[in-house]
């Protein structure tokens, strides 16, 4: 019996070695990728006052995120109208500092001030009331005397519609007005008040995953990314599946959001944010993969307080936090050699404009949509005129003369796809029996999208492809995303197994340099230009070609 239980926990004391060594080489290989991808979490003030004011939470937390392979920390001052003390703020800065973790602030501009009113979230405020502006005043400059680099959470936006909003806004559009108002209130009670504090501080935007939304909001993306040091994106998606419930999100709009910011943000675009909110481990991972293929910088895990959960729900949707964590950190290492593969290499595709500010109309994130159907899309936020192929939607009209600059690019014999949407508002109808123009029935529903049938998905598709000396024989939901000369990326969200054809303009060899997860199977056959491929569910594959 006693040499039993000598036995047992020896296999007890065999596996939390196991487990120790494990967590500290996930430590060790985020260090050492630090310069390629950086991954953080949030502490929200509720957070730090539940978990981070007392030691032995404390400590958890520091375990949990070097468990995780976090190598930074947010700890944030302020959210919902609490705002934390500082000495447990500067606590626990101290203590995720002397553990070698990077450590910066964050603000959530929520529930300060006197409230918005009208159509939007509740927890917003209105911008037009001096008392308001000053309390975030306040908050900023509380803030920066503790943190020398301050992130401010996607809730920096206003839709009131309050009496006093009404009568500054003239004859301004909402959106006008909306935008120049938060424009000039982050300079003069953001971004001005914080640096006097604090002339070091470096203040970074977080935009929300609205891109088609933003204007209507206040966010203007241009003049606003100009002004703040840095810029965050959001990247949080969920599972969307037609026929059960239309979450109104599919996963490829996390690839669009962080390529087309980052577009905008060039050097001073940093991470993109996802969440656990209403998903599983699949999802989770997608969030996290369509992240660093957008190329971000950094993953942020939102938030602590979240992660550590058994269960949440978000809009009826039951999402599994901790088990998500696990299999994040199960992924991992096999996303730092993703973002290796793509590090400094350019996409390339089917150019998309999205002008900023400019208005969806009935095709709202239609972008999101077509890189669903395998089209590789190259989110861009204006016109480069040598493009190989154009994907052009409604947003377009806000584009100048529009109808002149596509009839050159068709004069060019450029392959090019517009929404019906666009085409019943060209100025110039002449365009529409152009034999490369092709004319993309969405009826005002882009999610219609997700119900081509093949034949129409194939011609759609390889008639964008042309230029690139491939074409793609596949079923809907699977992502293609090319990289320079010889890299691509397939990623098939669908549930079960799919069968892929790549049939190249010329002879091609291609292997497999990436499975995730890496447990999945993925089988590959080539034969002179084509190149068959099987995909489990849920799985991503990168191919050198």
């Amino acid at each position: 019996m006693k040499k039993k239980k000598i036995i047992s926990i020896g296999i007890i004391l065999f596996c939390c070695s196991i487990r120790c060594v494990f967590s500290q080489s996930l430590w060790h290989i985020a260090k050492g990728n630090k310069e390629i991808l950086v991954v953080t979490t949030l502490f929200t003030a509720h957070d730090i006052r539940n978990y981070l004011s007392n030691l032995a939470e404390l400590e958890n937390a520091v375990k949990w995120c070097k468990q995780t392979g976090i190598t930074k920390v947010y700890l944030e001052s302020f959210r919902d109208g609490y705002q934390v003390d500082r000495q447990v703020l500067e606590n626990a800065k101290k203590r995720f500092l002397s553990e070698g973790f990077e450590v910066w602030g964050c603000v959530t501009t929520t529930r300060h001030g006197k409230s918005e009113v009208g159509r939007g979230w509740g927890s917003g405020s209105c911008y037009s009331d001096e008392k308001t502006q000053k309390g975030l005043q306040k908050i900023f400059e509380y803030t920066a005397s503790i943190f020398d680099h301050i992130m401010i959470d996607d809730f920096l936006f206003t839709e009131c519609e309050c009496e006093q909003c009404i009568a500054s806004r003239c004859d301004y559009s909402w959106t006008k007005f909306r935008c120049d108002k938060m424009v000039e209130m982050s300079r003069e009670r953001i971004l001005k008040p914080a640096k006097k504090i604090n002339p070091n501080v470096k203040i970074t935007i977080k935009y929300p995953n609205w891109y088609d939304d933003f204007q209507q909001r206040g966010y203007d993306v241009f003049r606003q990314t100009q002004d703040f040091d840095n810029i965050y994106v959001g990247t949080e998606t969920r599972d969307y599946d037609y026929s059960i419930r239309s979450s109104g999100e599919v996963q490829y709009g996390a690839y669009f959001n962080m390529r087309w910011l980052g577009g905008i943000g060039g050097k001073k675009t940093g991470g993109g944010w996802f969440d656990a909110l209403g998903t599983t481990a699949n999802t989770y991972l997608e969030q996290a993969r369509q992240t660093v293929l957008g190329g971000a910088k950094e993953l942020m895990l939102f938030s602590y307080g979240d992660l550590i959960r058994e269960t949440n729900i978000y809009n009826g949707w039951m999402g599994t936090p901790v088990a998500n964590i696990k299999a994040f950190r199960e992924e991992l290492p096999g996303l730092f050699k993703l973002a290796k593969i793509i590090h400094n290499k350019e996409p390339k595709g089917v150019d998309s404009p999205k002008l900023a500010n400019s208005e969806p109309y009935e095709e709202s994130y239609i972008y999101s949509f077509m890189g669903m159907l395998g089209i590789p899309l190259k989110p861009v936020h204006e016109i480069n005129k040598q493009l190989q192929a154009a994907f052009f939607p409604v947003q377009m009209l806000k584009q100048f003369d529009f109808s002149t600059v596509l009839r050159e690019l068709l004069e060019e014999s450029k392959p090019i796809v517009v929404t019906d949407g666009l085409a019943k508002r060209l100025k110039d109808q002449s365009l529409l029996t152009n034999k490369n123009l092709r004319v993309l029935e969405i009826k005002g529903e882009p999610k219609n999208l997700l119900k081509l049938g093949r034949k129409e998905l194939d011609s759609l598709r390889n008639h964008l492809l042309e230029p690139f000396g491939i074409y793609l024989n596949a079923p809907l939901k699977v992502g293609l995303y090319l990289f320079e000369k010889d890299c691509l990326v397939m990623e098939n969200f669908n549930d079960e197994l799919v069968d892929v054809e790549l049939i190249f303009s010329h002879i091609t060899k291609a292997q497999k340099l990436l499975i995730l997860p890496r447990e999945n199977e993925v089988t590959l056959s080539s034969e002179s230009n084509v190149v068959k491929l099987s995909i489990m569910p849920r799985t991503l594959v990168v191919i050198k070609y």
